[in-house]
Order: C-alpha cells, then sequence, then structure tokens
C-alpha cells in the first residue's frame, strides 16, 4: 500500500469519525435540552440547563462552525490525496486545494485557542500565563496549516515552471 492510498484511507476514517462525534453530542445536547438526564456522563461542571448562559450556546456555537472549518480542510486534503493517487502532480487544482486546507487548518487553529481562551476566561473565571497541553495543539494545527500553505506554494510554482517547459522548444 503506497502512501497516498493510506493518506487517503486515513483521511476517510478521520473525517468519518468527526462527523459521527460532532451528529454524537449533538444529539446529547439536544436531549439534555429537552430534559433528559444521563447518569453515566460525569460533568465535572454541575449546572443544570437552566443555568447555562447565552455565551455557553455562542461558545458551543463557535466551536461547531470551527469543526465544519476544520471538516472543510480534511476534505480539501482527502482531494490532494486521490491527485496523488491518479498521479496528477502538476494540476493546478493540487497547489489550490493544499492551499485551501493549510487556510483552513491555520483560521481552526487560531480561532480554537482564541475560543479555548474566551470560554476558560469568562466561563470559568481561569486566567492562565504559563502553556498548556491544549495550547500545543492548536500551535501544531496552525503549524500544520502553515506548511500546506507552503507546499501549495511550492506545487504551484510547480505547475507554473512545468508549463513554461512545455512551451519550449
Amino acid at each position: 500500500m503506497n502512501s497516498s492510498k493510506a493518506l487517503y484511507t486515513t483521511l476517510n476514517a478521520l473525517i468519518f469519525l468527526v462527523i459521527l462525534v460532532i451528529g454524537v453530542m449533538l444529539i446529547f445536547t439536544g436531549l439534555s435540552i429537552a430534559g433528559f438526564d444521563f447518569d453515566f456522563v460525569k460533568l465535572t461542571d454541575t449546572r443544570s440547563i437552566s443555568e447555562i448562559s447565552g455565551l455557553h450556546y455562542l461558545l458551543i456555537g463557535l466551536n461547531l462552525i470551527l469543526y465544519l472549518v476544520f471538516i472543510y480542510g480534511l476534505i480539501k486534503l482527502r482531494t490532494v490525496a486521490s491527485l496523488f493517487l491518479n498521479n496528477t502532480y502538476y494540476d493546478p487544482e493540487l497547489g489550490k486545494n493544499i492551499d485551501l486546507s493549510g487556510k483552513s487548518f491555520v483560521l481552526t487553529g487560531i480561532f480554537w485557542w482564541i475560543v479555548d481562551g474566551l470560554s476558560s476566561f469568562f466561563l470559568n473565571h481561569h486566567i492562565s500565563i504559563g502553556v498548556s497541553e491544549k495550547t500545543f495543539v492548536y500551535l501544531f494545527i496552525i503549524v500544520i496549516g502553515l506548511f500546506f500553505i507552503l507546499a501549495g506554494k511550492l506545487f504551484d510554482n510547480a505547475y507554473t515552471l512545468k508549463s513554461e517547459n512545455d512551451l519550449t522548444i
């Protein structure tokens, strides 16, 4: 199995799992708002549904939007893997899709970091000057996104050089 096929299969599984987890969490959130009590869920915060403010729902909505942007980046990366499987290395779509994937990862990493900081400040009244494990995850997503943007520029330049080379006799 070559690396492009492994990447394509892994991305398919990852996209499926992320969508499945988001769907399950939306179902549990909807059922808990409707009044169902889940005894198997042990929350560290013991607020009831009536105590949840609009800020909670705003942050949940922002996180949902960021998950959709992250899934969009994974889908674009899946398109890149399928182009690699077809051995189309000099396609203008390759650089464009890698660039879009990188931009979505950078956007997701930055805004997840901001939303996490805002939620810890406004909901938990907690300010941390140190670097947590979640911060490293956000920074890693940003670095991966920047790498994909750089790779997109590289493939765009390769396509330009290839097209110029094809024109010369």
